[in-house]
């Protein structure tokens, strides 16, 4: 189990640093990125990818068996240390360095989502009262970020559970 940790640590370590640099681009590039959904499908796809890696390579390090718990506590333990490092990182980036991004980003996922829900033919006063709603809220305050936090390690559990069925590799049963 320990070396289950050590590994799930470094890759953990590397994907929050990734995930860090990333959102360092984005921040540096054009802040709209942080809106954009092909980057949050691509940002899924690599941190999937990483949470992955880590049970396999637990996998082969321990003779190509594991179980499910393994499995999953590889993927688990990866993910969420990425994400830990991730969100202090943005909690500082938002709330210390540069306050005035969050505005920014926040407005534009106010007008994306008045735009999508404009394209379902959503009424005027249904989108006027989620515009209000959106408005109110901080999701780039710390509170906001540990909400962000929590629901992405119930996401990717979810994804992890998934994950760790199709890696898992019992060992056989002699008879």
């Amino acid at each position: 189990m320990e070396a289950l940790r050590k590994n799930s640590m470094n890759l953990g370590l590397v994907l929050g640093i990734f995930l860090v640099v990333m959102t360092t681009l984005f921040y540096a590039i054009d802040i709209s990125l942080f809106t954009s959904s092909w980057i949050g499908m691509v940002n899924i796809t690599i941190i999937t990818g990483f949470g992955a890696y880590a049970a396999i390579k637990h996998k082969k390090s321990i003779g190509g068996f594991i179980t499910f718990k393994e499995t999953f506590s590889s993927f688990f333990i990866t993910v969420a240390l990425g994400f830990f490092i991730s969100t202090v990182f943005s909690i500082l980036l938002f709330n210390f360095i540069d306050p005035a991004a969050k505005v920014s980003i926040t407005e534009n996922i106010i007008k994306y989502s008045v735009t999508m829900m404009e394209k379902f033919g959503t009424k005027a006063a249904d989108i006027n009262k989620m515009v209000e709603e959106m408005q109110k809220s901080d999701p780039f305050g710390f509170m906001g970020q540990l909400k962000g936090f929590a629901f992405n390690l119930i996401i990717y559990s979810i994804i992890g559970l998934v994950t760790a069925l199709i890696i898992k590799r019992d060992r056989p049963q002699s008879i």
